[in-house]
């Protein structure tokens, strides 16, 4: 009788847990899904190994001409980004941010996609943090940002998820020079990065993002080629 009454009384705080969760935004995830998917999509367009069929898809489904897709894809994207940052920016103003307990994932991850591609890293990495801290987004996407923030001030990054491009004409030719900007100690940035939730070492990074072989640059040298550039 005492097991029964313990069974019954565990059964009845664990159903209390549940219905004291609080539902889901269900109107908001969808927001943040369609946020998410307007995004990606020009970015999608530009990746090399997006099949045909996929980019005709795309092609039709946002009306897009032929001079669209060779030439106005960056301006498309550009337009794109500032629209979802103002988008975001009223949702953060309103809800803080919109993290896995109100919307769910994958849908928590959009508003950090839109801010890492505007300029207001800045401005709302501390919203970010908190999102990390509190598990409400995950801690490789705050790594993410960090890595970006720090490129940005011409500092060496920490978790090495961030690829920076040098373009050079010879011969009437573009090359290109892509390299990951220096890491604080690439000796244990593997480790950092296992214990961080990346998926691969820096050299697989490298290869799969890139297509090119890891390489240590010093952060004078990484400055020098990016001065070179201008």
């Amino acid at each position: 009788m005492r097991y029964l009454l313990t069974a019954v009384f565990f059964s009845v705080l664990m159903n209390g847990q549940k219905t004291g969760e609080k539902p889901l935004n269900l109107e908001l995830k969808k927001e943040l899904a369609q946020i998410y998917k307007d995004d990606q999509i020009y970015r999608e367009l530009m990746q090399p190994n997006i099949t045909p069929e996929r980019k005709a898809e795309i092609r039709k489904e946002r009306n897009l001409s032929t001079e669209d897709v060779s030439t106005g894809l960056i301006k498309l994207m550009d337009d794109q980004d500032q629209k979802n940052l103002v988008k975001v920016e009223k949702i953060i103003e309103k809800y803080g941010y919109p993290g896995k307990s109100m919307v769910g994932e994958p849908e928590n991850y959009a508003v950090w996609y839109v801010i890492q591609h505007s300029p207001k890293i800045e401005k709302y990495f501390p919203l970010i943090k908190k999102a990390a801290d509190e598990e409400e987004l995950p801690f490789r996407l705050y790594a993410m940002m960090l890595d970006r923030k720090l490129v940005y001030e011409n500092k060496e990054q920490i978790y090495g998820t961030q690829i920076r491009s040098v373009f050079s004409t010879k011969n009437g030719k573009t090359e290109t020079l892509s390299f990951v900007w220096p890491i604080k100690d690439p000796d244990h940035v593997n480790e950092l990065r296992k214990n961080s939730g990346f998926g691969s070492t820096i050299e697989d990074y490298a290869k799969g993002a890139g297509g090119f072989e890891y390489k240590k640059y010093s952060l004078k040298e990484a400055v020098d080629l990016l001065q070179k550039k201008k």
